[in-house]
């Protein structure tokens, strides 16, 4: 029978107490070990450190202590850890597998991490508000970046990611591919192109943009970080985007652009490949133009015939022609040329290579602008882009605008649609021939 003792609690003899004692030292060191060493624990797990500090880097640990980085330094950074600097402060941070983040002025994030059976630990950088810059080396790695409105997920590259004060979110990629997602679906941003993710939308589409000019203030960690971007990786081509209404448009098998597809082949060698078929046929250099995740070619205006083959050497490339030009004579053309009626059809070619749907602007082109085009585009593809991958989703597709001065004395017209389609212009200015179709 059990005794009750003191306030009902029932009695323990001499050996009971002895087990009873144990029991409550067991559970003591049990609670000591399990519980208090969980801050400890998460303190001690090292991600990186704080090297530089132009102003003030403010480092809060996860037990509310502060520390401060001024100058260069070796400031050791744990899980939990959240980072600050001021409106006059930029600092360099560097992760393990050699991650280089740099912080603007009035930035905030903290750094946590995510663990996966199949792909381990990702390091995750939570932005709360301000800019970062991030670089990575050797492949891709374990990396995301947190905004309140967007996910970042690292492929391999160096971007800027900007927590804007309205609350959404703006990705900047300087060189590389970064998954860029809402709530409402994902985009991949590629090389020199931006992106803003907005609340209760989905990711806009990339735009070609000035990457240099948006990693200046990298500068300011003296070389350590970015040293500025380097000149190549500033886009310099000018944006043909969207396109304005074509007269008739034909895609270009893939297999014509990358004849052997167990190679990986870059957009400059598309662009070669695509550049000699032209030189082949008598076209001069084209202009090279930015595209959404891509670029276009653009052909210089020539003078073509009613079924859409160029016009004889000695006036395709002429809008007025000159009467004494003209061979074999014949008495018709001669005095419409003397007279100057040069009337006649005219052709441009924009060749355009991007995963993004072509929507064109419904802007009618006049011939004087198109004629324009091959003189104001780019020489050649700015060296960041001529070495990116040309991936599976890329198509290409010609965009064909016909022009056609009538017999009276009439400005030229755009012709939509032309009485020929793209793959006949195509043919019939032998570029499919060159191109092995």
């Amino acid at each position: 029978m059990n005794h009750l003792g003191y306030l009902g609690m029932p009695q323990i003899n001499s050996r009971n107490r002895q087990y009873f004692v144990l029991l409550l030292w067991v559970l003591y060191v049990s609670g000591f070990t399990l519980f208090i060493p969980v801050t400890a624990r998460a303190e001690t797990t090292a991600v990186g450190i704080a090297k530089n500090a132009k102003g003030s880097l403010v480092v809060v640990r996860v037990d509310g202590i502060e520390e401060r980085l001024r100058g260069k330094g070796a400031l050791a950074l744990f899980e939990g850890d959240v980072l600050r600097t001021d409106d006059k402060s930029v600092a360099l941070i560097e992760l393990k597998s050699g991650i280089q983040v740099g912080l603007n002025r009035n930035t905030s994030f903290k750094i946590v991490s995510r663990w996966e059976k199949e792909s381990g630990i990702t390091r995750i950088l939570r932005l709360k508000q301000g800019m970062l810059w991030v670089k990575t080396s050797g492949g891709p790695k374990q990396l995301e970046v947190e905004t309140p409105v967007a996910i970042a997920v690292v492929r391999g590259t160096e971007f800027i990611i900007e927590a804007l004060q309205d609350g959404n979110s703006v990705l900047t990629v300087i060189e590389g591919l970064v998954e860029f997602g809402t709530a409402f679906g994902t985009c991949p941003i590629r090389t020199s192109t931006i992106s803003y993710a907005e609340q209760g939308k989905k990711c806009t589409k990339p735009v070609i943009t000035d990457v240099k000019t948006a990693a200046n203030w990298t500068a300011e960690l003296s070389g350590t970080a970015a040293a500025a971007v380097p000149d190549s990786a500033a886009t310099s081509l000018p944006i043909f985007w969207p396109p304005p209404d074509a007269s008739t448009h034909q895609k270009i098998p893939r297999e014509l652009l990358v004849p052997n597809n167990t190679q990986a082949q870059t957009w400059a060698s598309v662009a070669a490949r695509l550049e000699k078929a032209l030189t082949d046929n008598g076209y001069s250099s084209p202009g090279y133009y930015a595209v959404p995740e891509g670029f276009a070619l653009i052909s210089q205006l020539e003078r073509i015939n009613r079924d859409a083959t160029p016009s004889p050497p000695n006036v395709r490339w002429k809008i007025k022609v000159d009467p004494a030009s003209i061979k074999p004579f014949n008495l018709e053309s001669y005095l419409k040329a003397l007279l100057g009626k040069d009337e006649g059809l005219f052709r441009v070619i924009a060749f355009v290579f991007t995963p993004v749907p072509i929507i064109t602007s419904g802007e009618k082109i006049d011939m004087e602008q198109a004629k324009l085009w091959v003189g104001k585009g780019g020489s050649k593809l700015p060296k960041v882009l001529s070495k990116q991958i040309y991936d599976e989703d890329m198509e290409a597709t010609a965009l064909i605008y016909e022009f056609e001065i009538p017999s009276r004395r009439e400005p030229a017209r755009l012709n939509k649609p032309s009485e020929r389609n793209g793959q006949q212009h195509l043919k019939a200015a032998n570029i499919l021939k060159a191109l092995g179709g």
